[in-house]
């Protein structure tokens, strides 16, 4: 099939199995970053193998009918590129970076552990191993721990409140005959993405991936309902650390809602670096956290938006009362002119050094199809950040960014009793 240009540097093709190549070019780069991205995540596993989408993406680098462990390990690494991989809540990817003469090279091995990989059964007891290892490390890990207690306090019983990494319990249930049912099931043509931006050529890309990338045909599993609205909650876990973990969360904005692009503001100008209004309020003015942060997060039927503060034990009930005054004198007066310009710079900047990196345009022009279903040039995302105007920022502030909004998950020591509603109130609850 035809390539199509769904921008001016960006081409598209849909192999007849269904899968789909795109590709942007940039023919002063000497190397290339490519992404194989399955399009369903931790969110879709079924609730009885919680754990498996992320144990799969492990298992692919345990061997092939061709490479060993240690034959993929070196694979690209004796070409002097790299190969990795990463399960979130709505994506698996698995990339590579190398020269852009072993384009060839980074197809084949991507495609080997993808299509072909064994599940040896000795490779699966050891790896349950390591992946044990990597939730008891999760379990040493407090701003790990807290953000895992906030996701349940924000999704309730839903998968996206679950763990990505599963639960020791759940990992070591898992059998082979599981594991390759589920690739069966879920590594369909359809739902993959290939993505390769750098020093390349479409065409080349596009017959390499049909080459090596032999994958069924037929309807992918369908994905995972969308949550129950969210009751706000404070949940405080006391164990034994030298700071409290404050990580305060409210849901947001779906990847594709035209409002997103007010809320960057609104989050960046709230937290998103040292200029912002929690980092001078709380940390610098009254030296009240380590850090201080915000964050948000597009998912295809909703989003979060995330506060996250660290702060001494004694400390901790002076620090909420002052962010809830600081987003309380937000929402009522309102973002400054000039504070929003500075936020949309900010963005800008961060925008264009991204278009430097040619892993960072590979990320960027997968998630637009994953997540959009259509490539949206730079330029005009500029445009649409640059438009955006201080009521547009306000608005998008009352709206989700409301206190008595968000939950609040604590971990860690603090003065007195535990944290609760009181001083935290919470709202009715919301979607």
């Amino acid at each position: 099939m035809p390539a199509s240009p769904t921008r001016a540097d960006v081409l598209k093709t849909v192999l007849p199995n269904g899968l789909t190549v795109i590709s942007q070019a940039l023919p002063d780069r000497q190397t290339l970053s490519l992404g194989a991205w399955l399009r369903t995540g931790s969110r879709d596993e079924p609730r009885e193998r919680l754990g498996i989408t992320h144990f799969v993406e492990h298992m692919m680098f345990k061997g092939t009918a061709t490479r060993d462990a240690r034959a993929i390990a070196a694979s690209l690494e004796s070409l002097g590129g790299h190969l990795d991989a990463f399960t979130s809540r709505e994506q698996v990817c698995y990339t590579a970076r190398v020269l852009s003469e072993h384009l060839a090279q980074a197809v084949d091995v991507v495609s080997d552990i993808i299509c072909g990989s064994r599940f040896d059964p000795v490779e699966i007891e050891r790896e349950k191993g390591v992946i044990r290892e990597e939730i008891l490390s999760y379990e040493d890990n407090p701003e790990a721990k807290v953000s895992d207690q906030l996701s349940e306090q924000l999704w309730g019983d839903h998968a996206l409140g679950r763990p990505i990494l599963g639960t020791v319990e759940t990992v070591s249930a898992l059998s082979r005959d599981v594991l390759v049912d589920e690739v069966a099931r879920r590594y369909r043509a359809a739902d993959i993405v290939v993505v390769a931006v750098g020093g390349l050529d479409h065409e080349r890309l596009v017959d390499e991936v049909g080459r090596g990338f032999t994958l069924p045909a037929g309807s992918p599993p369908p994905r995972d309902r969308s949550p129950e609205p969210h009751r706000p909650s404070v949940r405080h876990e006391e164990c034994d650390l030298q700071q409290v973990y404050l990580s305060l969360g409210a849901r947001g904005l779906a990847s594709g809602a035209p409002e997103r692009h007010a809320l960057r503001v609104a989050e960046t100008l709230l937290g998103g670096g040292m200029s912002s209004r929690l980092f001078q309020r709380i940390r610098e003015d009254a030296g009240l956290a380590y850090f201080v942060s915000t964050s948000l997060d597009f998912l295809r039927d909703g989003g979060t938006v995330g506060i996250d503060l660290g702060v001494s034990p004694d400390k901790t009930r002076e620090a909420l009362q002052l962010l809830r005054e600081e987003l309380d004198r937000l929402l009522a007066e309102g973002p400054g002119t000039d504070e929003v310009e500075a936020a949309k710079m900010q963005i800008k900047g961060s925008v264009l050094m991204g278009q430097e990196s040619v892993s960072s345009r590979m990320y960027h022009v997968a998630r637009q199809e994953l997540q959009l279903g259509m490539q949206i040039p730079t330029e005009l995302q500029l445009e649409q950040l640059m438009a955006i105007s201080r009521d547009e920022v306000a608005e998008s502030l009352r709206t989700l960014v409301r206190p008595e909004r968000f939950s609040l998950a604590v971990r860690g020591p603090v003065a007195g009793e535990p944290i609760g509603p009181g001083d935290w109130p919470l709202g009715n609850g919301e979607g």
